[in-house]
Order: structure tokens, then sequence, then C-alpha cells
């Protein structure tokens, strides 16, 4: 028998799995075989009914007449498979790829070498197909991984513990923030300018519904740095927390040291150092400047710019903070045998255990990026990362050094240290730099004003990672020169 022959909307085998539905065709072709909400209309009736209504237009007659949706989806018409991955193929082409060009650009999303063996690993299918591991301790490979990459994370920041990581970098400082205020009983945070602007524009949506008070410390000018004397300024006995990101959104290093002091000055009042990971392999880490908590982007630990997402959060503290941390947390134990196994310990979050003393709501980890995180930081290991950051540190040194030198160019703020990004002004409108790169196959960098909402039309924010040769940042000092 030929399928064309079946009558498809009244085939048994249709009918007994739920799968038939209008057919404008009849024979060989089924319209709609399955809705994603199935409903007769006498089901729909009932309902309406129950609530009290006669139509569905009598359910919505309070939305106004402008925002009803009149006729369908101004969708294109059903493709082939073969059609399908063609014009997607087309859309994705117009993509700028950090793999195409010579990337310099920056401001939180880095173009790092990842060794080959984090995609090999990260690729497997029991963890390319794993999720949140609902029944945790069935998932021992999945858990031990967790386990290594917190004790990864935490040996890297000098904190006592880290959880199985966050959503990324922006909503891990927001669960810092909403932790220092719940351990605390306070409801002031200082916030260093200097925090890269998306994440201060998440913190502030995040914290707009509750009795939170947002303190934005100004930097100090032609410094690019928020001095340890603002913040003790700042401080009162309201204090919560005082929020400070170094390197910051211009690259620069802040003291660490000195602003969490200022802050400790009143007792309660937790710092959150907002990190780099590679450059915690180089520079003093949060734990030894005093941080309580340290939260950070892992995208530069071996996971692909990935178009901006998906990242993962780290999370850090201190030991006495453990139980308020939010997130899930792997342990160790051992079996009734005494071999060793690996168990979610603590998950803060309001569908369990602790129900209304939940710290938080997030109710899940980025494994499968923690996975590609732990993989490179095991594969790198301390010589291999520490190696990955001195060469950050010298390459973008000798990119801002030469790049000084040009005429009508100078660096933002040449009175303080940077790692591996910084801010030049320019003669010329950023943008137009932009654009003159993209002709060449250079990304420049950031333009900051269009792209960050900071800074000057003129400056442009330039990451300089391991993976740019000395002739790359030639040619983009050659770019710079010509153009502007």
């Amino acid at each position: 028998m030929d399928l064309c022959d079946i009558d498809l909307l009244n085939y048994e085998p249709y009918r007994t799995i739920g799968l038939a539905g209008p057919c404008k065709a009849g024979k060989g072709r089924i319209d709609r075989v399955m809705d994603y909400t199935q409903i007769t209309d006498e089901q729909r009736d009932v309902m309406l009914g129950t609530i009290g209504v006669a139509s569905v237009e009598e359910l919505f007659a309070s939305l106004p007449v402008e925002y009803r949706l009149e006729g369908g989806l101004a969708v294109p018409e059903g493709a082939s498979e073969l059609e399908l991955q063609r014009e997607l193929g087309r859309l994705a082409g117009k993509n700028r790829s950090a793999g195409k060009s010579v990337c310099f650009m920056g401001a939180g999303a880095y173009d790092h070498f990842i060794p080959s063996t984090v995609g090999d690993v990260g690729k497997r299918g029991e963890f390319l197909t794993a999720y949140t591991p609902y029944q945790a301790e069935a998932s021992q490979g999945s858990l031990q991984v967790f386990f290594e990459f917190q004790t990864q994370v935490s040996r890297l920041t000098g904190m006592d513990i880290a959880n199985a990581s966050l959503y990324e970098g922006a909503s891990a400082v927001t669960e810092a923030v909403f932790m220092a205020i719940n351990v605390t009983g306070k409801r002031r945070v200082l916030v260093a300018e200097t925090l890269h602007p998306h994440y201060l524009a998440v913190l502030r949506t995040s914290c707009a519904a509750l009795p939170v008070e947002l303190v934005v410390l100004k930097a100090e000018e032609g410094k690019g740095v928020v001095s340890a004397e603002s913040v003790k300024g700042a401080m009162d006995h309201d204090t919560a927390a005082v929020v400070v990101q170094s390197p910051n959104v211009y690259g620069m290093i802040e003291d660490w040291e000195g602003q969490f002091e200022a802050g400790h000055s009143e007792g309660k009042t937790l710092g959150v150092a907002v990190f780099n990971p590679i450059a915690c392999a180089l520079l003093k880490n949060p734990g030894v400047c005093g941080a309580d908590i340290a939260v950070g982007e892992g995208q530069p630990l071996g996971v692909p710019l990935q178009a901006g997402g998906p990242w993962l959060g780290l999370f850090a503290a201190k030991e006495k903070l453990l139980r308020k941390m939010p997130g899930r947390l792997i342990g160790q134990t051992t079996d009734a045998d005494g071999r060793r196994g690996f168990c979610l310990t603590l998950q803060t979050r309001e569908q369990h255990i602790r129900g209304a003393k939940a710290t938080s709501n997030i109710c899940t980890n980025q494994g499968l990026l923690a996975v590609y995180a732990s993989v490179y930081m095991t594969t790198m290991g301390p010589k291999g990362m520490r190696e990955a950051a001195r060469q950050c540190y010298h390459k973008a040194h000798y990119a801002a050094e030469r790049i000084g030198g040009l005429e009508g160019h100078s660096l933002a703020y040449d009175d303080g240290a940077f790692f591996h990004e910084f801010v030049v002004n320019c003669p010329a409108d950023a943008e137009v730099v932009v654009k003159a790169g993209h002709e060449r196959g250079i990304s420049p960098g950031i333009a900051m004003k269009k792209v960050l909402g900071i800074g000057e039309n003129n400056q442009l924010l330039i990451a300089v990672t391991e993976k740019r040769s000395v002739d790359e940042i030639d040619a983009l000092v050659d770019l710079l020169g010509e153009v502007t």
C-alpha cells in the first residue's frame, strides 16, 4: 500500500495516539497533526461557561483592539528540511564570528585559546545530554565534575567554597548582592561606577521592587578606578556590601585591598569582588585581597563566545556564608560500603527543603558549561593558565605602548595598572575605526559609547588575549594610524 493511498485523517494508528487533526487535503497530507495544547470546541465552551463568559472575544474584551492579533502570524510558509538548512545557513553567514577576523573585542567577552580537549570531553553524550540532575545521586559522573569545578574555582579565587555555577556574570553579581543583604540585614549597597554597565543594569532591575538602595561610587577623574577613600566616605551603619570589579570595565586594576578594608570598617559589611578568572592566575585573587564573596563571568574558561551566550556565572565565598549561598553545592561523601561518592549537599531554592527560608530563586546551574570550564582548567593547569595570563598582560602592554605613540592617540587612563584591556582616545569617531577594521578583517575593539553607553564617541576599548600575535597587533596599530 502506498502512503498516498492512506486516509491519514482516519488512519487508526494516528487516532490511537491522538495525532489525527483537521486535514485540508484529505488524503496524503496532514496540515495539523498535533497542537501544543489540544482542546475541542466542546471543552472550550465548558471552560468559558465555567468562568462566566460567552466567547473568547468576550474573555479578551478588556484588551484594546490595537493590541489584538488579526489574521495569521507574519511568519514564512513552511519549508522542507533542505530549504530550512539553506536559509539558516544564509542567515548564519551574516554573523562576523571571532574566528573569521582578528579579534581585539572584549568588554566581558574574550577570544581566548580553547584546547581541543574541552570540546572533545564536553560534547560526550554523557555530559552533552545531561540537564539538571533532579535525581542527583544517580548522576555520579556529573556530580563529580561539578565537585571538581567547585574545587578549581575555590583555588583560583582564593575563597573557601564555590557553588556549581550560576547563569552568567550579571546574575552572579545580583545574587551576591542579595546574599549580602540577607546575611547582614542591611539595605544599602555601594557599587563602583567602573562595574560593567550591563551588570549594573541587571542589578538595578533586580533590586527595583525591593527596599534596597544602590549607591554608585564615582571613579576618580582621569584614573578610571574608584578610590578606597570614596568607599570609606560613603560607608554607614546600613551598608550591606561594597561591589567592585577588577579588572574593571575600562580594563583597570582596582584597589580591592583598600576598598574592602574600608568596607569592613562597619563590621558586617561584605566585600564583593567581581573578577576575571584568567587575571586571577596572575594578579592577587579576591581571597588574598579580603573579599567575602567573589563572582565573575566564566566565559574565558574554555567557553566559546557563542554570539553572546550561553555562558556561566562563577560564585565563591567564605565558609561562614555557606548556608546562604545561591544555587547548588556538591559535596563528597562515602556510601554504605565506604566507597567515595558525591551528593547534592545544599540547594537553597524555594522548591526544596528550605521553602520560605530560601535565599535565592536560582533553580539550576550551567552544568554543560561548568564541564567545559573544568576541563579547560584541568587541561591548562596552574602553569598553563598563568602563562595565558602572562601573555595577555605583556601583549596588551605592547599594544598600548605602540598605540600610545601614534599621533593623535592616547590612553584614556595612563596613570594606573591594567591587565589585558585598555581605553584609547582616537582622533576620530570610534565607530569609524570599527567599520574600517571590519573591511580589513580586523575587529579593532569596542566603540564604548555605542556599545556600552559610557565614555566618549572617540573612545575605543581594546582587549588583547594570548591568541593575538605580534604581527596582528602591528596590523591593528597600522589600521589606527591610517584610519585616524
